[in-house]
């Protein structure tokens, strides 16, 4: 009678442990599962906030070109003279001589206030 108490027991044991290790096996499972689920969150709004960023980016740069680019022409068709220096400006600077260029300003008063602006 005893030995069938303790063949019980063991099945008792061994279904405990079989249901911890199928819970075990569950939880590593849905672990692994929200790791990846994350990831892949992660990496989907990182491309987003980037691509974004990017754009963002690329258009300030592009709208700082094409405002230079029609400096340098105003600069070359008012006074005849070569608007190279206009590259190196900050785009405060070149908002100080949008200011000026339509005023009734020489090229040398002009780009000595452009350039001392700071």
């Amino acid at each position: 009678m005893k030995f069938i108490k303790d063949k019980k027991k063991v099945k008792e044991v061994d279904a405990r442990y079989q249901v911890q290790y199928d819970f075990q096996e569950w939880h590593d499972v849905d672990v692994e599962y929200a790791k990846k689920a994350g990831l892949e969150e992660g990496l989907r709004v990182g491309k987003k906030v980037g691509l974004e960023q990017g754009l963002e980016q690329g258009l300030l740069k592009g709208l700082l070109e094409g405002k230079l680019e029609i400096a340098k022409r105003q600069y070359e068709m008012k006074y005849h003279q070569d608007g190279e220096w206009l590259k190196e400006c900050s785009p405060e600077q070149l908002d100080i001589f949008i200011q000026f260029i339509l005023t009734d300003i020489g090229y040398k008063e002009l780009k000595e206030k452009v350039l001392s602006f700071l």
